[in-house]
């Protein structure tokens, strides 16, 4: 659980720890995802194969919102779909007014935007009412190694954010 006065969030990977169990894409699903009849999930695993040496070295990469600080999503939507919330500080989307235009999704760079069969744009909410109530979102509770964190710390989100564009933007990462 976290600590009462901790309302005000970000979410970090740290892909050092991750083995790839999906155990937090799980727990996603089981939360949001049969609620909001999504195409895709919200959060995703993803595999990056090197090699080095003659040796196939596997990274496992888990994704959804990051709850961006000056978050694209927000500033191309022209319906007005995104909004931080100030106690959670968390980016939430109300997606009645969403006509399914794409701006939205093509700005990612997490690919943590999809969209329900009638084109409505969804996103990982940060499990919102959990952390309302001071409990821990679902990927970050069931995450058996520490991968998948929470935290308010500016360096440690900035640290995480650059390891993840990094994976994002090799050409080799796969579903």
């Amino acid at each position: 659980m976290i600590k009462e006065q901790v309302r005000s969030v970000r979410f970090n990977f740290h892909p050092e720890l991750c083995v790839g169990c999906g155990a937090c894409v799980t727990a996603c699903m089981d939360t949001h995802d049969t609620d909001l009849d999504c195409q895709e999930p919200l959060r995703r695993m993803f595999r990056r194969e090197q090699i080095r040496q003659g040796q196939i070295r596997l990274t496992w990469y888990t994704a959804a919102c990051l709850h961006c600080e000056n978050a694209p999503c927000a500033t191309v939507c022209k319906k007005g779909c995104f909004v931080r919330d100030a106690e959670t500080n968390t980016m939430q989307l109300d997606n009645s007014d969403c006509v399914g235009c794409g701006q939205c999704e093509k700005v990612c760079s997490f690919l943590a935007i999809v969209f329900t069969k009638e084109k409505k744009a969804v996103k990982c909410d940060g499990c919102f009412e959990l952390l309302q109530r001071g409990l821990l979102p679902a990927c970050v509770k069931a995450c058996p190694r520490f991968a998948v964190t929470i935290d308010d710390r500016p360096a440690v989100l900035e640290q995480s954010r650059r390891q993840l564009a990094k994976a994002f933007a090799v050409k080799s990462l796969k579903k």
